[in-house]
């Protein structure tokens, strides 16, 4: 794969930039793929996909959407990639970014991204949501419960990422959303060695068995709350490293008493100290342990996921009554 010519990729932060005649290279053919090379069709860009496998229909709908597909080992390169002499290149979430083709492409200065770099730059097709990112162990949990809250307020949200709808189908809906839950795992975070994302707020729950310097990079450039799980540490390290936007505010939480910037528990209350303009003297009530109990949330990992949902759903502005409100209708999906 040689250098491509002197457009630069990175130049395109807008849906309504000039992609046309762009030569996109796609690798990978699932859900995110498709969605990935669909999404650059319709921007006017000359498309064409590679991957080792792929379904007879998948194949049929790139012929029908005007894309070119390869089926082929990435190693050595099919000789079409090369052929090709992309200006981008769009990875998939389950390629290796070890990959030789990955390689050889940042080595030759090709722009190498993921559905999710491509999706924050064209997320103003019909209106910009606001992008809340959740990520770690046990996170699963957290999302449903935030979706829940926010739909319960009117907010109009989706769910995408990880284990969930490819984000480039939501950020084209005709709809539009006021609001995305990004899941966020290390399938995503691996790819980009410039991470363009800007979430209003992010939350990794726990770090599990994440490597925390790829699952840290959720938390680059956000602009308001990097909330974090003050009984995992390599939470809060993954806050501490972060590049965020000027004023973001790291906001802890567990199930002990909260500080001023801080989600917790008093004497059976779930409190938000955090949001509040008086949070130095006072708190606000989100919920009690004895209603986490009566929806099925009164464990640990219940209360890790009101927390944390709480915390996201604050910071756009949903009320804490209104909070408490939802969660006292959540239908856990747990087993």
């Amino acid at each position: 794969m040689t250098t491509a010519g002197a457009r630069d990729p990175h130049a395109l932060t807008s849906w309504h930039a000039d992609w046309s005649g762009l030569r996109a290279l796609v690798v990978g053919l699932g859900a995110a793929g498709f969605a990935a090379v669909d999404t650059l069709v319709e921007l006017g860009a000359d498309v064409l996909v590679v991957a080792e496998h792929a379904t007879d229909d998948a194949l049929r709908l790139v012929d029908v959407i005007g894309a070119r597909a390869v089926v082929s080992a990435l190693e050595p390169p099919p000789g079409a990639v090369a052929a090709f002499d992309a200006q981008l290149v769009v990875v998939s979430p389950g390629v290796a970014p070890d990959a030789p083709l990955l390689v050889a492409a940042r080595e030759g200065g090709i722009p190498v991204w993921g559905d999710v770099e491509l999706a924050w730059r064209v997320r103003d097709k019909v209106r910009a949501a606001e992008w809340l990112a959740v990520g770690g162990a046990g996170a699963t949990l957290a999302t449903d419960l935030l979706l829940h809250v926010l739909a319960a307020n009117g907010v109009r949200v989706a769910v995408v990422g990880d284990d969930a709808p490819a984000v480039l189908d939501a950020v084209r809906d005709p709809g539009g959303f006021d609001a995305l839950v990004v899941q966020l795992g290390e399938r995503q975070l691996r790819h980009a060695a410039d991470w363009p994302v800007s979430p209003l707020a992010g939350v990794v729950t726990a770090a599990g068995d994440a490597v925390p310097a790829v699952l840290g990079r959720l938390y680059a450039n956000t602009r308001l709350a990097c909330v974090y799980n003050k009984a995992d540490l390599a939470t809060q390290r993954m806050v501490e490293d972060a590049e965020v936007v000027e004023g973001a505010r790291a906001v802890g939480f567990d199930a002990g008493t909260p500080g001023p910037s801080d989600l917790g528990v008093v004497d059976g209350i779930v409190v938000d100290r955090a949001f509040h303009d008086d949070r130095h003297r006072s708190a606000l009530e989100l919920t009690t342990r004895g209603e986490l109990e009566a929806v099925g949330l009164g464990d640990g990992a219940g209360l890790t996921a009101v927390l944390a949902a709480s915390a996201l759903a604050r910071a756009v502005g949903v009320p804490p009554g209104a909070i408490g409100a939802a969660i006292a209708t959540f239908a856990s999906r747990r087993e």
